[in-house]
């Protein structure tokens, strides 16, 4: 077998295992309805009156969409005070944050499946690369 089926035999194995990892197994919805917990509570200790969030389901997204009548100061915050956008994007696992009512909202949604092949894809290359850089090419003992 020549050595780049044997890489895209590996590569195709590795994301499957992420898709499976992700999709079957239910880590990616998971993921999601944590990182939206944490973006509630964080909300709700605001004391900002109507707000809501929500994170992304279609596709799962570590965006976070917020709505409800909060004005410019309540969103930026000014300073030293934080406002609403610092609160949930502080949030470990949130890409980013929009208001459900700014035209913007929703443009630049990656999907956590694509995330996740892509950071498997890489973490793979990279593997591969060092094992090459550290045991390079197997030498073929043969008979002269």
């Amino acid at each position: 077998m020549s050595a780049t089926v044997k890489f895209l035999i590996g590569l195709a194995a590795v994301l499957l295992m992420g898709w499976i990892y992700h999709g079957p197994l239910g880590n990616g919805e998971a993921l999601i309805d944590s990182l939206e917990g944490q973006a509630k509570v964080a909300v709700e200790r605001s004391e900002v009156p109507g707000i809501g969030v929500r994170l992304s389901r279609q596709p799962l997204a570590r965006v976070a969409t917020l709505s409800g009548p909060a004005n410019q100061f309540q969103r930026e915050g000014q300073g030293s005070l934080k406002g609403l956008n610092d609160v949930v994007g502080e949030i470990e696992g949130v890409s980013s944050v929009d208001w459900a009512d700014t035209p913007e909202a929703r443009s630049r949604v990656m999907p956590l499946l694509a995330e996740t092949l892509g950071f498997l894809a890489l973490a793979y290359l990279a593997g591969v690369v060092l094992g090459r850089l550290l045991f390079g090419r197997r030498k073929h003992e043969g008979y002269l």
